[in-house]
C-alpha cells in the first residue's frame, strides 16, 4: 500500500463539497483519514471510510471503523489563534498523545482519546472568556 495521499472526497451526493483530505489507503475503496474534514463533522481523524470513486471523485459511503478519537472544533479570534494559552493548551493536547490542528489560522480542531482525562470544554471556555470583549 502506498502512503499518504491527497484524495478528492465528497461527502454530499450531489458533489457540491469537495475536499482534499490526507489519507492513507487501508484496503480496496478504503482509506484512513489523517486530516480532519471540514464538510462532515462526523468523521475524526484516524476514522477508516469506504468510498466509491466516480470520474477522479471518491464519493465517502460510509464509516467502516471509528478511530476512539472525540473531536472538539472551535472558530478562534486572531489575538486566541496565536496567544501563548492556546499555544500551552495545544502542548498539553500532545502531552497527553492528543493531535490538533489549526485550520485557516483560526478554526483549531482537537482529537482526544476518548479515555485521555482531560476536559478539552473546560479548559477552551476558561481560556476563551480571557479573550471576551
Amino acid at each position: 500500500m502506498p502512503g499518504t495521499v491527497g484524495l478528492h472526497i465528497c461527502f454530499d451526493e450531489l458533489g457540491r463539497e469537495i475536499e482534499i483530505l490526507d489519507v492513507t489507503p487501508v484496503g480496496q475503496g478504503e482509506y484512513r483519514i489523517e486530516k480532519t474534514p471540514i464538510f462532515n463533522p462526523c468523521i475524526v481523524l484516524g476514522d477508516i471510510i469506504r468510498v466509491e470513486e466516480k470520474q477522479g471523485i471518491a464519493y465517502y459511503v460510509e464509516t467502516v471503523r471509528k478511530s476512539g478519537y472525540a473531536r472538539y472544533a472551535w472558530l478562534l479570534s486572531k489575538e486566541a489563534a496565536g496567544s501563548r494559552e492556546i499555544r500551552e493548551f495545544k502542548q498539553r493536547i500532545t502531552e497527553y498523545e492528543g493531535k490538533w490542528e489549526q485550520i485557516f489560522g483560526g478554526l483549531l480542531v482537537i482529537h482526544l482519546s476518548r479515555h485521555s482525562g482531560i476536559d478539552a470544554e473546560s479548559e477552551m471556555a476558561l481560556i476563551l472568556e480571557r479573550f471576551e470583549i
